[in-house]
């Protein structure tokens, strides 16, 4: 069953470091819509344990943004497969202009190979978030698309790059220290106010919040977009896509 949007002009953003192998390794963010200060739910706090399962966390995100007024959702983690008629090989445009190091291929298909679970638990996130639940695949129009609820892709660490800082560190070679660092420079950069003990799962999810706010509030020119649009083939999978990016550059 859909659920019933709310009728607000302006929505908030909710933001998922996505993981697949536990709950807890999710981290996630959300701040209201012009707001500086950033909470961070746990899954536990959405009723989520054991092994992730892709329905579960749809139905639990879902109901989160209902009672929060969240329109714009956003998820670090591919939203559909690679396009057969694009030149590019073993990826899709997104990933080839921001370099990711996971390839999403045509469907089934993914380099390096580990990284299927993880890839197909995003598609089919976001399938289930879009098909069930009412969300709206980001398009190159969407200024024009008002009071739609938007799920977005992101990338967390090209959102570093963007914001003219330095890329965070993967998790496995970052130090407490460094993740202090890192949250100290987002603050100075963005105003926002973030708790001093934080994990590098919350810090990527927090990274990419302005770009949700930049979507919300209908402010262009603080979005990159690299990709291009999603296709949605009859069978219902999805093609390509875009990844949305923050950038502080412009009003």
């Amino acid at each position: 069953m859909v659920s019933k949007k709310r009728k607000t002009k302006k929505g908030n953003v909710l933001s998922v470091d996505l993981a697949a192998k536990k709950y807890e390794d999710n981290g996630i963010a959300f701040v209201s819509y012009r707001g500086r200060k950033i909470t961070f739910p746990s899954t536990a706090d959405l009723n989520l344990g054991g092994k992730p399962l892709a329905w579960d966390f749809a139905e639990a995100l879902d109901r989160f943004c209902t009672n929060e007024n969240v329109t714009v959702l956003m998820l670090d983690g591919p939203q559909g497969w690679k396009s057969p008629k694009t030149k590019i090989e073993h990826m899709r445009l997104c990933e080839r202009v921001l370099n990711t190091p996971a390839k999403t291929g045509t469907i089934g298909n993914v380099k390096p190979s580990t990284t299927l679970r993880y890839i197909a638990f995003s598609i089919n996130l976001f399938h289930i978030l879009r098909v069930d639940y009412g969300w709206n695949l980001l398009t190159e129009s969407w200024p024009d698309q008002s009071g739609k609820r938007w799920i977005v892709e992101s990338f967390p660490s090209s959102a570093w790059r963007t914001l003219g800082l330095e890329r965070l560190p993967a998790k496995s070679k970052t130090k407490t220290k460094q993740i202090k660092a890192w949250r100290r420079d987002l603050t100075m950069m963005t105003g926002y106010i973030i708790p001093n003990d934080i994990s590098h799962d919350q810090l990527q999810a927090a990274v990419v919040l302005p770009a949700g706010q930049a979507l919300a509030q209908g402010k262009v020119n603080r979005v990159v977009l690299s990709g291009m649009d999603p296709i949605v083939k009859r069978s219902g999978d999805v093609l390509e896509g875009w990844i949305v990016n923050p950038t502080l550059v412009g009003k």
